[in-house]
Order: structure tokens, then C-alpha cells, then sequence
């Protein structure tokens, strides 16, 4: 039996780590940047004495919760969490047993012919009736004698609400039970950034608008790219945009409208998700794999982006409206 010398083994290993890192992307994650982008625009456009209220609600945050969320934001578990961290506790529970129930909260499900959204859609478990709830639940002052557990059930609102924001307006969040919103469509998309010499590693339809589609489309050495890189470009992308945004009138919409919005992205044919057939069901593409074309993140990134800033918006209104 031949055997390597330690110098060729070394030798091979150096050249593995170094083909490794370059046909690897740039690693972002929207469950985490993304959810704290939308909640951290909306922290910074209400009102000083409703950031007062998020803050206080804040402060009886108990340390294992504290722990639970840095720990998922791969930050110092003595941190203190602010409104957006919060914002990653929905994500942060979901292998804690005893938040099962909430699992299916942060999507619906519809039916292939379904192009609209309504109070019929859904009347339990899922995230339209989870937002009128933690509404709800967070409108509600609390008296002199509350317990401890009606002030970890007010808190819970609050961050569940912030997350539930940026869910609805994923598209792939409404969507088809039979794909599990876009988990089952399997897809290729090269990189911009290489080049066309690699494709990124969002794998599936709902990983790459989770994730992928908030890569910057340009390699820049100056850029950061860590987390808190990505957070600070799309923070202040979005918060340029504010001002030009119609931001009172997408905060009359219901929640109906907002779950809509996402389904008719969803349908839509350019979207390459689905195709509609004569009965008007967005029916799966009959391919094992879609190859997405070296456009589609151009084409597609600002409606993810739209998205972000209209939860953000709807977001602020909510809290200001539901803690005053």
C-alpha cells in the first residue's frame, strides 16, 4: 500500500483550504441581518417615548433569554439585546420544545388557486392571526398589580410582533404548503460577485430570498463582509429610501393586504417559481432543478428590499399606534 509523506499530505491540505475558500461565497444570513434591519429602521422612526416603551419592555428580558439570542447572534452573552436583536428570539426558540406551538405561525399556507388573501384564508395558526394577537396582546397596559407572567407575555408580543413584520413580507412565506414555501424547489444562481465562476449557496427557491438575494452584487475590498458589514449597507440603504418612500400610505394596508402583496410576488410569472395554468394555479416548474439566469438577483433584489422597508414602515405604525 502506497502512502503519502507528511509533507504531501500537508501539500494537499494547504491546496484544499485555498481551492475551499475560493468557490465559497460570502456567507450573509437574512433570518438574522435581515429581520434586525427591518426592526432597527423601524426603532429609529418612532418617537422618542415609544422607544422608551420598547426599551422598558426590554429591560425585564431575563438573562437566559438574553443568552438565547446573543448566542444565536454569535455575540457576548452578557450583551445587551437591543429592539432588532430581539427581533431573532422567533428564530432563536425554535428548538426549544416548549415554543412548538408557534412554529407555523411564521408563514400561511394557501392553496394553488388562491390569488388573495383574506380573514376566511386562515383563522388559526399562521402569521395573519399571529400578528392581530400579539396586537392585541401588546395594546394592553399593564396594572399596578401585574404578575411577572403578564409582563413576559407583553415582551414576548413585542418580539414576536417585530419578526412576524419581516416574515409576511418574505414571499416565500405565503405560499404552498405542498413545497413548503419554496424548500422543495431546488435552484442554481451564479454568483455575481465570481464572475459566473461559482453559483451561490442558496440551494432552493426559499433560502435565496431568505438569504442570497441581499449579497451585494459587486465584490468591493472595501467592503465588510460580516454581518455587521451587511446590516450597516442595507440600514442605510433602505433609510435613504424612507423619505422617498410612500410610507403613510402603505401604513393604512391590513394585514391582509400585506400577506397579498407577498402572494402576488409569489405568482408572478418573472419570479420563475411557478407557472400558471388555464384554471389560473401557480403550478410547480417541471424541472428537478431551475437554473435562475445571471440576471435574476439584479431583477429580483430590489423587491426584496421594497419589502424590507414597507415592514419597517408598517412595523413603526404598529408599535406606535399599539403602545400609546
Amino acid at each position: 500500500m502506497h502512502i503519502r509523506s507528511n509533507n504531501s499530505v500537508i501539500a494537499l491540505l494547504a491546496f484544499t483550504l485555498i481551492l475551499f475558500s475560493f468557490f465559497t461565497p460570502k456567507t450573509f444570513a437574512l433570518g438574522k441581518v435581515g429581520h434586525q434591519v427591518i426592526c432597527q429602521l423601524a426603532f429609529d422612526h418612532l418617537p422618542a417615548n415609544t422607544q422608551n416603551k420598547v426599551n422598558t419592555l426590554l429591560s425585564g428580558l431575563s438573562n437566559k433569554h438574553k443568552k438565547l439570542i446573543n448566542k444565536y447572534n454569535h455575540s457576548s452573552v452578557k450583551s445587551e439585546v437591543t429592539f432588532a436583536e430581539s427581533c431573532t428570539w422567533a428564530d432563536a426558540i425554535k428548538k426549544d420544545k416548549s415554543f412548538d406551538k408557534y412554529k407555523s405561525w411564521h408563514y400561511l399556507n394557501v392553496d394553488r388557486n388562491e390569488t388573495e388573501v383574506t380573514e376566511k384564508t386562515c383563522d388559526k395558526n399562521c402569521i395573519t392571526v399571529a400578528i392581530q394577537l400579539h396586537k392585541k396582546i401588546l395594546s394592553e397596559p399593564l396594572t399596578n398589580n401585574a404578575s411577572q407572567n403578564d409582563s413576559w407575555e407583553r415582551l414576548q408580543a413585542l418580539m414576536f410582533l417585530g419578526h412576524w413584520f419581516g416574515d409576511i413580507h418574505q414571499p416565500m412565506h405565503i405560499n404552498f404548503a405542498s413545497d413548503l414555501g419554496g424548500n422543495r424547489t431546488k435552484i442554481t444562481m451564479l454568483n455575481p460577485q465570481a464572475k459566473g465562476k461559482e453559483f451561490v449557496k442558496c440551494n432552493n427557491m426559499h433560502w435565496l430570498w431568505d438569504e442570497c438575494l441581499l449579497y451585494p452584487m459587486t465584490e468591493s475590498k472595501s467592503h465588510d463582509h460580516s454581518n455587521e458589514g451587511l446590516f450597516t449597507v442595507l440600514h442605510d440603504k433602505l433609510n435613504k429610501q424612507w423619505s422617498f418612500a410612500p410610507i403613510s400610505e402603505w401604513q393604512k394596508d391590513s394585514v391582509y393586504t400585506w400577506a397579498t402583496e407577498s402572494l402576488t410576488i409569489t405568482r408572478s410569472a418573472d419570479l420563475l417559481y411557478c407557472e400558471l395554468d388555464s384554471k389560473n394555479a401557480c403550478l410547480p416548474i417541471k424541472k428537478q432543478i431551475i437554473n435562475l439566469p445571471s440576471t435574476y438577483q439584479d431583477e429580483h433584489q430590489s423587491i426584496l428590499e421594497t419589502r424590507m422597508l414597507q415592514a419597517s414602515a408598517r412595523l413603526a405604525y404598529t408599535l406606535e399606534n399599539t403602545l400609546n
